[in-house]
């Protein structure tokens, strides 16, 4: 199922290095230019030198970056690394009744006010105008045909998780939502090799009410289309 289709112009370039969690230095014709990365993920296994990367070029005088990453070719599959598509994708999906998980509601607000503190990604109605909360997570790291989650060590993760279980204990209904951006992958589960805590959270706020879910989405440039609509999750140790 097509979602949207990238219309600015993609420039393709070959990876150099990664000086910081935000830049990534990309060679196009000649010297090496600085490129925005908007996924601090570790991207172990999928930001490598000599990769093809697409880029997006961006024309605003204060940025310290000419570009921004969009996709990059892991053996001849694109894995998209902007985070922030994430929600951009489920809000596709949602309106075209695309996910029989929700199937019915209706968005509401994009980053409500969470009735403690801090917000969630979404806030949506279901048909019986009930509200139900959604945070969307973006999943790039892939092993065997298994996505996991988080490829760095998150607090602010583990701190959604905790928010989400408190919305459950007032009467709210709460759902996460991992977004797999790449198709080769064939279920779900939490990294907990790379954080133990998020894991152990993961499975206590499903057990305590929180809807998990995982679906994966390709990028076929200029193209991004809904590959699976639930992966298999397994959330056990």
């Amino acid at each position: 199922m097509a979602l949207f289709t990238f219309d600015d112009e993609l420039t393709a370039g070959q990876i150099v290095d990664r000086p910081n969690r935000f830049v990534v230095r990309v060679r196009f014709d000649e010297d090496p230019e600085r490129v925005f990365l908007g996924d601090p993920g570790a991207l172990e296994g999928i930001l490598e030198s000599g990769r093809k990367i697409l880029c997006s070029p961006v024309d605003d005088p204060d940025r310290s970056t000419d570009y921004d990453a969009i996709a990059i070719d892991v053996d001849g599959t694109y894995v998209s690394v902007r985070t922030a598509f994430a929600n951009d994708l489920f809000e596709e999906l949602l309106a075209a009744d695309a996910l029989p998980a929700f199937e019915g509601y209706e968005l509401r607000k994009r980053e409500p006010q969470l009735p403690d503190h801090g917000r969630a990604d979404f806030l949506l109605h279901d048909r019986f105008d009930s509200p139900a909360y959604v945070e969307v997570k973006s999943c790039t790291h892939v092993e065997d045909g298994i996505a996991k989650f988080p490829d760095r060590q998150t607090e602010r993760g583990r701190r959604h998780l905790r928010s989400l279980a408190a919305l459950v204990d007032d009467g709210d209904e709460a759902h996460i939502v991992f977004v797999v951006q790449r198709p080769d992958v064939a279920r779900f589960r939490p990294y907990r090799e790379v954080d133990p805590e998020f894991a152990e959270l993961l499975a206590q706020v499903r057990d305590a009410g929180v809807t998990v879910h995982a679906i994966a989405t390709a990028f076929d440039p200029p193209q991004y289309r809904l590959y699976e609509r639930a992966l298999p999750i397994d959330l056990e140790a």
